[in-house]
């Protein structure tokens, strides 16, 4: 149950932290081609925190699977983003 509560918030989290990452890095000419990383870090260090909170000391490795999950929240938000803006044709 800790875990789908896991993947749930992180999926939450890597929705928001899209647009939250380039609102910050929108506009500059590097700054454009890191909006997807910095979301991905974003993501995956919430997912190590919230990790080691939920699954606790009896889980093994607790804070690597929040972030794995994490990474994996940040895809689907990068999906969703993706069919929002172009639907399901594509670019």
């Amino acid at each position: 149950m800790r875990i789908l509560l896991l993947v749930l918030v992180l999926v939450v989290v890597g929705c928001v932290a899209l647009p939250l990452s380039a609102l910050v890095l929108d506009g500059t000419d590097t700054g454009e081609n890191l909006i997807v990383p910095a979301q991905v870090l974003v993501t995956a260090a919430v997912g190590a925190a919230i990790g080691r909170l939920l699954l606790g000391p009896s889980a093994q490795r607790p804070a690597l699977t929040g972030a794995g999950l994490g990474i994996l929240g940040a895809l689907v938000g990068v999906a969703v983003f993706f069919l929002l803006l172009n639907g399901s044709d594509g670019a």
